[in-house]
């Protein structure tokens, strides 16, 4: 849900709060599920979109991605950069729809169409204000990974979108986002992420649960 450089922005301020070792790994974790050609996005289902109560709620099942990655994660910064976008996704929809009070419209395509264009308006500044640069790494290692053969991944085309969109600058009209609200998003899921590796790290199991973060889903009035 969030923009490619919002995810990266992510990433990157969640590599510094962490201060970890794979910063690389991390990063490219962070933006990895974006790394799919659009038509294999819903078949190959890398963002672990899940529908539950008989269709009533929709969410992120960031949780079903750690029960099936759960050595890798705790183990391995890729995989773990992967699970805090998982999160972050769910989070940015509390607030686009909830915060923001943009639920009654969901599943418009025109504010879809609006939002986008917020986000090509807004990425000079996220790349300005979260100090961006074209220096994203590909570890080596990636391609051996389970969750590369299990997806098959694009990242170098997916750092080519990022790239061009560090270089947008286009003239109009924000509607809905402001660098205020990016910055509650980055923010607020950097906090959930790291209170949730803490968690995970000693044991104590997870600090949220999909009743939380689940919204309800648009199509369910039709099912």
């Amino acid at each position: 849900m969030g923009s490619r450089l919002m995810h990266l922005a992510l990433g990157k301020t969640l590599a510094d709060r962490l201060d970890i070792k794979d910063r690389d790994g991390l990063i490219i974790g962070s933006i990895l599920p974006d790394a799919l050609p659009a038509k294999v996005k819903q078949e190959r289902n890398s963002h672990f979109i899940t529908i539950f109560d008989d269709g009533k709620y929709k969410w992120f099942d960031s949780l079903a991605f750690y029960e099936k990655y759960a050595d890798e994660v705790l183990n391995d910064a890729v995989y773990l950069g992967y699970y805090f976008h998982l999160i972050s996704d769910n989070i940015f929809r509390q607030i686009f729809y909830i915060d923001m009070g943009l639920i009654t419209r969901r599943g418009e395509k025109s504010l879809f169409e609006e939002f986008y264009n917020d986000y090509n308006l807004l990425n000079p500044q996220i790349t300005a204000g979260f100090g961006l640069k074209k220096d994203i790494v590909v570890p080596e290692r990636l391609r051996e990974t389970r969750l590369y053969k299990d997806y098959g991944f694009e990242p170098e085309n997916l750092i080519n979108d990022l790239y061009a969109d560090m270089d947008m600058h286009i003239e109009g009209t924000l509607r809905h986002f402001s660098m205020d609200i990016v910055r509650g998003f980055v923010d607020k899921s950097a906090e959930l992420c790291i209170k949730e590796l803490e968690a995970i790290l000693n044991g104590r199991g997870h600090v949220y649960d999909k009743y939380e973060m689940a919204i309800e889903n648009h199509y369910s009035d039709k099912k």
